[in-house]
């Protein structure tokens, strides 16, 4: 298990702003509500990973939300969005840096 804070939060920070995105959408008239609930959740639980330094952790769960995250996806996406898929190869390599 690889414990370092310093990359969590840049890793966190690929989260936030998808998140921010997302709420964005959700607020906006004719915008998309429904993404709001499960963008939360998993910022919610990318922050507890990041406060730990779980680097492991915070990226076996960033594939479980491509995974089961299809439609938060494609629904940001077709508003031209940053979204889990689009950020996921900012998200590996900052996951796959040496010190």
């Amino acid at each position: 298990m690889i414990y370092d804070k310093i990359k969590a939060e840049r890793m966190l920070r690929v989260v936030v702003e998808v998140a921010q995105g997302a709420i964005d959408l959700a607020g906006r008239p004719g915008g998309e509500p429904s993404l709001r609930r499960p963008v939360l959740d998993a910022e919610k639980l990318m922050r507890a990973l990041a406060a730990k330094g779980d680097v492991d952790g915070m990226y076996h769960e960033y594939l479980r939300l491509l995974q089961a995250g299809a439609t938060v996806g494609s629904n940001l996406d077709r508003h031209r969005q940053k979204s889990f898929e689009s950020e996921f190869y900012r998200f590996w390599t900052i996951y796959l840096e040496r010190e």
